[in-house]
């Protein structure tokens, strides 16, 4: 069994070349939409993945560069008379997807589904075992290790460097996390690769994929990618828009 995962989206909330918002596809039996950032329905289309399929997204926090095209992902399904979007976050995704939801007339007749979670929650959902943790950002946020037939992919959404994040990740196949800028950048709510490097230090981790990276990282990715194998051991690369990484 193997399991791929394809990144949507590597970037942020400003534009910049070959990295669109944040948003993970992983593909086994079933999809699975880790975030849903401005220009994930467009990259959905230029992997091929199935709009019917597509139907249930695991946001890590609301803020705008993570769910964008959330309402637009649901609207598409809507106009294709398809199911109701299924939606899982932390507290408050109800309450803001029915404000923007409301925003829009036309869509009165739109369902979706939500559920909220908070750390140290747990579920299956598509196949995974998923395990909630708290992330440390700006707003409420979660990171999430995700199980199935002994492969584990954890994923941090935003945060600063945090030894529950850390230990969440402990044996995993592969770590996404953020590191959104480069060293000398210091930097509250997000990630530095020495910093990264230093939270990893402790724990076993097979692979590290850096994402969320600020138009500051340009020129700045390998080095980034090297002082994190240097303080971590782990073996670590930085994310592109589009990368492919099985397990």
């Amino acid at each position: 069994m193997s399991l791929k995962i394809t990144l949507l989206g590597t970037g942020v909330g400003i534009p910049q070349p070959g990295r669109s918002q944040a948003a993970i596809l992983i593909e086994n039996d079933l999809p699975l939409l880790l975030d849903c950032g401005a220009g994930t329905l467009q990259r959905l289309d230029q992997v091929g993945a199935s709009l019917e399929a597509v139907d249930t997204v695991l946001l890590s926090h609301l803020h705008l560069d993570h769910v964008h095209d959330l309402l637009a992902l649901a609207n598409s399904r809507h106009l294709s008379g398809l199911s109701g979007l299924r939606v899982f976050g932390p507290a408050g995704t109800r309450e803001w997807l029915d404000i923007i939801h409301s925003a829009y007339p036309n869509l009165e007749g739109m369902e979706y589904e939500v559920q909220e979670l908070k750390a140290m929650d747990s579920l299956s959902l598509k196949g995974f075992d998923i395990f909630a943790e708290d992330a440390r950002h700006s707003i409420t946020a979660l990171a999430y290790r995700l199980e199935k037939e002994e492969k584990v992919i954890v994923y941090s959404g935003d945060t600063e460097p945090s030894a529950r994040v850390a230990a969440l990740a402990d044996g995993s196949d592969l770590l996404i996390h953020e590191c959104s800028f480069p060293e000398p950048f210091d930097v509250s709510n997000h990630t530095t690769p020495m910093r990264l490097g230093q939270m990893l230090s402790n724990y076993d981790l097979k692979r590290v994929v850096l994402t969320h990276l600020y138009p500051q990282a340009e020129g700045h990715e390998d080095e980034m990618a090297q002082q994190v194998i240097e303080l971590s051991g782990a073996p670590t690369i930085v994310g592109w828009d589009m990368m492919i990484i099985e397990i």
